[in-house]
């Protein structure tokens, strides 16, 4: 975290360092108010009525300007924030959707999503507090203590200065104790928080299954529980809070008192004069004042430390390993596949591929049917480099695959998951994310090729229509040719179909089928499914046993 801390003030050292300047110059003006203050006090105390005008008038004019300069300078620095705050939040914008592109899949599956954005989003809105708020806010109030300090050793006895320092050190010492306090509640509300956002996230994207199994009030009984838990914890952190932040400051206050007891002790015993008790008086005030604040920024920072901690944790998440040699182009035409011995499974897991071999011909439709589980969508992540073989070799095209970059495998091989992911943007802006400079007659003769003709038809603003969240305007059958469009346009010489008549009723898997026939002069298409239909040209067969939760080799048949 520290080093994180140390990049961002090096990358935005010009914006941090103004507004650091400028709030060190408000602390400067600030610790000079109380000498002219103090200088008022004694031109009336000491009787110079005559004088009180003619002497008092060019105190208070320089009063305002200090209050004026004040003010430019905290408008400067508002400024200042708001602009650093947008630039961090593109820059750690930009970080994120950078970090995101290098690290391995199974990073992502082990959070929601909803979860995930929730606490990023949280995380960037607390380090942007931490650097516009809490480092310039610390930067005044310590400069102002330190220049009351140092004015009243040079203008009060030493005794009373060194006893205003030591309740300063004990104000601090207990701030310290409150912070770690503090800390611990931070980190624990977080982590219940984000059991609420995973608990909102789930039932959203799950609404179907809840309300078709009338689930609703296990639901809200799940996220009662964490809401429970989190009230509890809030309820502790805040007692915590109202208990020792009072105590630190009524410390401060009796502190206070007991400094104006010992000034009146030392004007008693004639060891000080009366105006450097005014000047003491006024300058402890605002020592106590400076010390109020930092109390306030520290006990509550620990929020944005637990934020910036996450956040510094994410970006410095280990990418996908870089490839170490130089890479080659796979063709751009179909090419064939093999397996040759291969053996692999997911840490923890059982063995998924036990020494298999298996051939997909270029030019051909091949089918490797199995039980759901028994590792078939595994194989597409072994294809895409998501995933390393433990033994054996893959080659795409006669070219080893740890030879060809991951970036130009998903660029060549083409894949249709089970998911069908449909982007809330129009339909054109789904089908370029597969080939950003298509054009309008390459983007129609796609969807036409994916049997879309109807579909097309009925949108209101064809192919600049808006699709509805997850293509849920679309049927199932239709989400799944947009695809197989995507897939046409990029013009993928590979493409694997992952469970493709899932959910799809006869019509739909019969234009399916046509689909993929018609694919097969131009691409390498291997379907995996637990199911075959007969209006598909399968050119080889293959079974995936996963009996007894080991894999036996793929086999011919």
């Amino acid at each position: 975290m520290r080093s994180w801390i140390t990049g961002i003030i090096s990358r935005y050292r010009l914006p941090l360092t103004l507004l650091v300047i400028v709030q060190l110059g408000c602390g400067v003006l600030i610790a000079l108010q109380p000498r002219y203050y103090q200088q008022l006090v004694s031109l009336a105390i000491n009787g110079q009525h005559a004088n009180l005008w003619t002497s008092g008038l060019p105190l208070l004019e320089q009063l305002a300007l200090i209050f004026l300069a004040i003010a430019v300078l905290q408008g400067i620095s508002g400024y200042t924030g708001t602009v650093f705050s947008f630039n961090l939040l593109k820059q750690l914008q930009t970080d994120f959707f950078d970090k995101a592109s290098h690290l391995p899949l199974s990073y992502f599956q082990q959070q929601s999503a909803g979860e995930f954005f929730t606490k990023f989003s949280s995380d960037i809105a607390q380090a942007q507090r931490f650097f516009a708020d809490f480092l310039p806010g610390v930067g005044r109030e310590l400069i102002t203590a330190i220049a009351v300090t140092v004015v009243l050793f040079y203008f009060c006895p030493a005794s009373l200065t060194l006893a205003a320092l030591g309740i300063v050190g004990l104000t601090t010492l207990l701030v310290s104790v409150l912070n770690r306090i503090m800390g611990y509640y931070a980190r624990a509300q977080r982590a219940t928080w984000s059991d609420i956002q995973r608990v909102f996230d789930e039932t959203i994207q799950g609404i179907d299954t809840v309300k078709v199994l009338a689930a609703e009030e296990q639901q809200a009984e799940h996220f009662q529980r964490h809401t429970s838990g989190l009230q509890k914890l809030s309820v502790r952190a805040g007692a915590v809070l109202s208990v020792f932040s009072p105590g630190i400051e009524l410390l401060t206050q009796l502190g206070g008192l007991g400094l104006v007891a010992l000034a009146y002790y030392l004007i008693a015993r004639g060891k000080m004069g009366l105006e450097p008790f005014l000047l003491f008086f006024f300058y402890a005030t605002l020592l106590q004042m400076s010390v109020n604040q930092l109390t306030r920024l520290v006990a509550t920072v620990q929020t944005e430390f637990t934020g910036i901690r996450h956040l510094a944790g994410f970006l410095a998440e280990a990418p996908e390993a870089e490839d170490s040699h130089p890479t080659v182009t796979l063709p751009s035409q179909s090419v064939a596949i093999e397996l040759s011995s291969l053996t692999f499974g997911y840490p923890g897991g059982r063995r998924l591929y036990n020494r298999a071999d298996l051939l997909i011909p270029a030019n051909s439709v091949t089918v490797i049917d199995g039980e759901s589980g028994s590792g078939k969508s595994t194989l597409i992540n072994l294809l895409l480099r998501l995933y390393a073989p433990q033994e054996g070799v893959i080659s795409i095209g006669g070219i080893d695959l740890r030879r060809i970059s991951r970036t130009e495998l998903r660029k060549k091989i083409g894949v249709v998951t089970q998911n069908h992911f449909i982007f809330q943007e129009t339909l054109r802006g789904n089908l370029l994310i597969a080939q950003p400079d298509a054009s309008d007659r390459q983007i129609l003769q796609a969807l036409e090729q994916a049997q879309l003709k109807d579909f097309l038809a009925r949108l209101p603003q064809g192919i600049e229509t808006v699709m509805d969240p997850r293509g849920q305007g679309a049927s199932t059958g239709e989400r799944q040719r947009i695809c197989i469009a995507r897939l046409l346009l990029r013009e993928s010489p590979i493409m694997i179909l992952d469970e493709p008549w899932s959910n799809l009723d006869d019509r739909a898997r019969k234009l399916l089928a046509e689909v993929i026939n018609a694919c097969k002069s131009t691409a390498t298409i291997l379907i995996l499914t637990h199911e075959r239909h007969p209006a598909l040209a399968v050119d080889r067969l293959y079974h995936l046993d996963g009996a007894q939760g080991i894999l036996s080799p793929i086999r011919f048949t």
